[in-house]
């Protein structure tokens, strides 16, 4: 009989491989062999190492197979212990001594599907369990011809519940030997991923094999065992490289962001609402179209562009300026086919400058990136915000005008897109202008698909501004924009998840389908905690900093607020599906999901705004977000169904 000893290994000094070896050579089987399986720098789970040791004893055509830790001692285990254990049950055990209490196999609770370790010794040598805890695994070829090897969707504990429950329902043998001691060191029992990864493994192992009475229940308790877990849950959270990503990327965004709600404070207080309500439709306009200026070229320039070859710098700085120019003129051609008074069509024509600013600052970014110095670029960018958003402040104070601000906002923009202009010629010398039609094709045929999602996008989430303007007016529209503001500044979490999220995903979708379904679980955890700890927040203390913030009129924008925000959740949860989108190549679907929303939206207020004037809206975009929600995950079920269950 060849017996193959599988030892996982992690972090393993070699003192204790050599001790491992001496124990199991005097075991005393002649014909056996050792498989040390290091996990160290793989990244694989328990499962996935004993497998492969698996694979090798199969392959020196081992009839018996003994997995286990390294932190065990086999001191006191002969070679007549192991042949009766075998003898008794298919997949067999000892008593383990852990902590000063000995173990006797394990059990699993019928209410929760967990599995725990029993205390009490049976009466019987050869006791059957429902378990055998895997850091001393005995079983035969036949169990795995019969079962399979270990399931590798558990990276880290309960592959031996679940592998002994399979054992079970095939009507295979498993018990434990209760006079046959070994001892278990547990290296990892202070470790804090620990927790993490037993509550996680048990609720694979209840969803995979817990009845829906089960499940039910398992839901219904949900709030207790989020209690009982807060510490690993917290300590997850802590120390989850993607937690710390989500909250510390796009520093200069986030600081763009408080800027700009600082403006938007002073304004409230010192501007008529009016008047707020055609700054608001003003910038709502030329952010329609403004997103074309870039049409995909900051990507594709930090991917494709080589850094040595100035004369596709050149090529791609002309496209921009183009696109700039063309930009600008469609914004200023939509004003007066909108007929907006003269006052607003000269608000646009001025603000406009804001989309050379864009061309310069994206293509100092592109040169930035390409030459590895993000860091100065993004230093400038928060430096001349703070400049520009200071001045605002204080023009906002002083004139009480938006066409104050909007001169001096118009001043600042092209001062900034001069300035941008002169670092890019320190980059690459004097700027020449290139026509190359062949590359500006190639970039269009790379990028048209995101331009139309960000068109499309655009116009899903303004439209609601231009109905409302054109059927009830300035200042209802300052009143639902004022409150919108705080759904416009949250967004900002939704953007920074995307952006973090969707290369995981992607490489997710490609290589490790099955673990495509947990990891979003996880990431829809983590945007529920934000999107309704935003809803809880502002319904409990929104009576305490909402009208400390909206002063006079604007207080009619609180009940906006107190709709607008349960947005937010929706909005997370739709990010997760939109990136699952783009990172299987489904880019396409994206634009008509936006179309839908655009179409239904558009529908909606224009039956309800007569009726509701600025409430309408605040609904319209909640129910429309749920829409969204409801339309992506039947649109994701329907394509990721067979790709994640069945490939």
């Amino acid at each position: 009989m060849k017996v193959a000893f599988i030892i996982v290994l992690f972090n393993t000094k070699e003192s204790e491989r050599k001790r491992l070896n001496d124990e199991i050579k005097h075991i005393g089987f002649a014909d056996y062999s050792i498989h040390f399986i290091d996990n160290s720098f793989t990244g694989k789970g328990y499962a996935t190492g004993a497998n492969e040791g698996i694979r090798r004893g199969i392959a020196e055509k081992a009839s018996l197979f003994i997995l286990c830790n390294p932190d065990i001692s086999f001191t006191n285990i002969k070679k007549e212990h192991i042949i009766d254990a075998s003898k008794h049950f298919d997949v067999a055990g000892f008593a383990m001594k852990q902590d000063d209490s000995i173990y006797y196999g394990g059990i699993i609770d019928k209410w929760r599907m967990s599995g725990g370790l029993i205390q009490k010794k049976p009466k019987q040598r050869f006791a059957p369990v429902e378990f055998v805890t895997g850091s001393l695994l005995i079983f035969s070829k036949k169990v795995v011809d019969k079962i399979g090897f270990l399931d590798e969707d558990y990276f880290m504990y309960y592959e031996d519940v679940d592998f002994s429950y399979r054992a079970k329902k095939s009507k295979l043998k498993v018990g434990v030997d209760t006079d046959t001691l070994y001892e278990h060191f547990e290296v990892s029992k202070e470790s804090k991923i620990k927790d993490y990864w037993l509550a996680k493994s048990r609720l694979l192992f209840l969803l995979r094999y817990g009845s829906i009475i089960q499940k039910i229940r398992e839901c219904i308790r949900a709030p207790r065992t989020i209690f009982e877990s807060r510490k690993i849950i917290l300590d997850m959270l802590i120390n989850s490289l993607f937690v710390r990503n989500f909250f510390s990327l796009n520093i200069s965004s986030i600081i763009n962001k408080l800027l700009h709600f600082a403006l938007f404070i002073t304004m409230v207080r010192f501007i008529p609402l009016k008047d707020y309500g055609i700054y608001t439709l003003v910038w709502a306009h030329v952010n329609l179209f403004s997103p074309l200026t870039d049409f995909g070229t900051t990507s594709y320039g930090m991917v494709y562009l080589p850094r040595e070859d100035k004369s596709r710098v050149y090529s791609l700085f002309t496209l921009r300026m183009l696109f700039s120019v063309v930009i600008f003129f469609v914004t200023l051609l939509a004003a007066f086919i909108f007929h907006y008074s003269p006052g607003v069509i000269f608000f646009v024509f001025i603000i406009s400058s804001v989309i050379f600013y864009n061309m310069t600052s994206g293509m100092y970014l592109i040169l930035s990136s390409i030459s590895g110095s993000v860091v100065k670029a993004s230093v400038i960018s928060i430096l001349t915000s703070v400049v520009m958003m200071a001045v605002l402040v204080w023009g906002a104070f002083v004139f009480r005008s938006i066409g104050a601000i909007f001169n001096i906002a118009s001043f600042f923009y092209l001062s900034y897109a001069l300035l941008y202009f002169i670092l890019i010629r320190r980059q690459i010398g004097q700027v020449q202008l290139k026509m190359d039609i062949k590359e500006w094709v190639q970039i269009m045929r790379k990028s048209y698909i995101f331009v139309l999602i960000s068109l499309f996008a655009g116009i899903y989430f303004r439209l609601d501004v231009f109905i409302l303007n054109f059927l009830k007016g300035p200042s209802e529209v300052g009143i639902y924009s004022s409150g919108y503001k705080f759904l416009d500044a949250l967004i900002l979490f939704a953007s920074s998840y995307n952006t973090i999220s969707a290369p995981s995903l992607s490489k997710t979708a490609v290589e490790h389908k099955k673990l495509l379904f947990g990891k979003i679980l996880k990431h829809a955890l983590f945007l529920t905690c934000i999107g309704f700890g935003a809803v809880f927040i502002t319904l409990i203390f929104g009576n305490v900093f909402l009208p400390f913030i909206l002063k006079g009129n604007y207080l009619q924008a609180i009940p906006v607020v107190r709709v607008v925000v349960w947005a937010i959740p929706f909005i997370l949860y739709n990010s997760i599906f939109l990136n699952l989108l783009y990172a299987s190549d489904l880019s396409y679907l994206v634009i008509w999901v936006f179309i839908f929303a655009a179409i239904i939206n558009a529908i909606l207020n224009f039956i309800f705004i007569p009726h509701f004037s600025y409430m309408a809206p605040s609904y319209i975009t909640v129910i429309s977000e749920l829409t969204n929600l409801a339309v992506l995950s039947v649109l994701v079920f329907i394509i990721f169904r067979k790709k994640i269950f069945y490939d």
